[in-house]
């Protein structure tokens, strides 16, 4: 019941991580905190701030330490503090480790988990690559952590979902509105991984919780790929975490034509490991290592589906009127049933009605 104390303090404003771990250290419990005396808390070098934060909202919410024990367990909503046991070791060694977070699925602290970030606008090759990286790396036995986002983050996870586990560090509470496309993911990473936040249930996303969210990728990793990312991508961001926090920052290179990898470049550039594939990864970690490729095999496919083909780029997304426009001898309502074809023998990468010829096909 303390780690709800402790949740329900972290609730008030202006007490942050570094502020509760003086308390606790002080007090020894969310418990001892929470009723504590006005001068206790006063003698406790508070700033004035925090400290009138802390006492008003006390007052105007007595109850809230057991109104969300009970918010949680009707929800389904676990609550993992610092001192828990289930609490991921590797977590607690970066400079500011939250001091609770909250969480759906399965805790399991001690597993080998690898980041992987990107940029939410993302290209066909950056969509091919994470996804191929999150099947690979999750079929060789490591959890795939990434935050959720639109793009890069949410390919990781589906490709980690094929073939193992993943987990998603949000940068909103877990009650918080999302798209209908992005609770399904939740969901289905939930079913078999973790989704985990640090912020109070219900907060909405907004410009100051996806750094901290960042820091958390980091810290549950031996090491962040970033496979695609612009020169100001908040990408880099958890790179710069993962090296300020001893982790290993892999790069997956890309076009020096294209502004959406310059931030990638640059990294390389400055000295970050390039990776090819899942299997610099592991071999870098001296772990089994996934089985190389062998040369994709051919493809048959129908004449109209290997005309559409001809005309579907590696570098950039069409759509169904363009195709249309670009092949005479193709009917709107034969283009379906084409686009699936190529879609179920390999050919394609799909996004939001537009497609991609699959690079490594």
């Amino acid at each position: 019941m303390d780690k709800y104390f402790v949740a329900s303090i972290a609730a008030a404003k202006e007490l942050g991580n570094r502020r509760i771990q003086h308390l606790l250290e002080i007090f020894g419990s969310g418990q001892a905190i929470w009723t504590a005396t006005n001068a206790e808390l006063n003698r406790a070098g508070l700033p004035r701030n925090a400290f009138e934060s802390l006492i008003e909202f006390r007052q105007t919410h007595p109850d809230a330490p057991a109104q969300l024990a009970d918010y949680c367990q009707r929800n389904g909503f676990g609550l993992c503090s610092f001192v828990d046991e289930d609490y991921p070791p590797i977590l607690k060694e970066i400079s500011v480790p939250p001091v609770i977070f909250y969480y759906r699925g399965k805790l399991q602290p001690d597993v080998e988990r690898v980041g992987i970030v990107g940029t939410r606008d993302n290209t066909p090759y950056g969509q091919s690559v994470a996804r191929e990286l999150g099947r690979e790396l999750a079929s060789a036995g490591l959890t795939v952590v990434s935050g959720a986002a639109r793009g890069i983050d949410s390919f990781a996870h589906r490709g980690a979902l094929e073939t193992g586990r993943t987990v998603a560090v949000l940068g909103q509470g877990l009650a918080a509105r999302c798209s209908r496309e992005k609770k399904k993911l939740l969901d289905q990473i939930a079913e078999g991984g973790l989704v985990m936040s640090e912020f109070s249930l219900k907060t909405e996303p907004n410009e100051g919780t996806f750094i901290p969210r960042n820091r958390i990728i980091a810290g549950l990793c031996r090491g962040v790929i970033v496979v695609e990312a612009g020169e100001k991508s908040g990408a880099l961001n958890t790179g710069t975490w993962a090296v300020e926090n001893g982790r290993e920052v892999f790069v997956v290179p890309g076009s020096v034509y294209w502004k959406k990898s310059a931030g990638c470049n640059k990294l390389i550039y400055e000295g970050a490991k390039l990776i090819r594939d899942a299997r610099d990864v592991l071999e870098f970690y001296n772990l089994d290592a996934v089985p190389k490729k062998n040369s994709a095999p051919t493809v048959e496919l129908s004449d109209k589906a290997a005309k559409i083909l001809e005309h579907i780029p590696q570098g950039d997304f069409v759509t169904d009127d363009e195709l249309l426009d670009m092949v005479d001898d193709v009917e709107p309502y034969e283009l379906p049933e084409i686009m699936i074809e190529l879609d179920i023998k390999g050919c394609i990468v799909e996004d939001a009605g537009r497609y991609a010829r699959k690079f490594g096909g």
